[in-house]
């Protein structure tokens, strides 16, 4: 049997059961709800989400006896780790809430529900303490897609489209943030260091800066179309309930 199977099919399994389950309680008590209600779920997820990424940590440096700078929660994948407390204790649906709102969901549509078919083969021994990371980054990430789900279905967010500039600026700032600091402390934050093997042939073709410089533009494409099928998939549902 491929290994594949129980090392991400199992993960992804307990991930999608949950994040099911969530959606459908969540969504069923809380969309005809006032706004300050809606925002419950989102609080519980925070929580949740908090909690699951201590234990990485602790883990992590129990394990190897230290912490890796490429696993520090500073990657678009954590962004919730940062958005959600803004959204949910921030009374004013402003312009930095609306951004916080749409970078939850971002991130959870182009890398959230594609970590899900990812599954490389695992060649080593499958051992307790990798099993459990792979887990635990499976359940993270089907929690950050069913947070995005639930912020749509509930119309948390109208996700108008004249949000995508701040956006998508925000998006390319947080990068480049992360590529500067992780040539100042020698490692790879976001996976976007100099060193990382994620960028090694954008960056190998065309420099490290120059690569920066292009990944920023793409930050903003992906934004961009992200924006536009996600507003597209929106009318298309509302002209069908209308003509229902």
């Amino acid at each position: 049997m491929d290994n594949r199977l129980i090392f991400h099919g199992i993960p992804n399994l307990i991930g999608v059961v949950f994040a099911t389950t969530f959606l459908i309680i969540s969504i069923k008590l809380y969309k005809n709800k006032e706004y300050s209600k809606k925002l419950n779920p989102i609080k519980f997820l925070y929580i949740l989400l908090i909690v699951l990424e201590v234990v990485k940590i602790v883990a992590n440096i129990a394990h190897n006896k230290s912490y890796s700078p490429g696993t520090y929660p500073i990657i678009f994948c954590s962004y919730i780790l940062y958005t959600y407390p803004i959204i949910v204790y921030c009374k004013k649906d402003c312009t930095m809430v609306r951004i916080c709102k749409a970078l939850s969901v971002i991130p959870a549509f182009v890398i959230g529900a594609l970590y899900i078919f990812i599954m490389p083969k695992h060649t080593a021994e499958i051992t307790t303490y990798s099993f459990l990371m792979n887990l635990h980054s499976r359940f993270f990430h089907l929690c950050m897609l069913a947070g995005a789900v639930y912020i749509i279905a509930v119309k948390l967010y109208d996700f108008k489209f004249a949000d995508f500039f701040p956006t998508g600026l925000t998006t390319m700032a947080y990068f480049n943030f992360c590529t500067i600091l992780s040539l100042l402390i020698g490692g790879n934050l976001s996976y976007f260091g100099p060193d990382s093997s994620v960028m090694a042939f954008v960056y190998q073709t065309f420099g490290y800066a120059v690569g920066n410089l292009l990944f920023s533009f793409l930050t903003m494409i992906v934004s961009l179309i992200c924006f536009y099928l996600i507003n597209l998939t929106i009318k298309i549902v509302k002209s069908k309930q209308t003509t229902n």
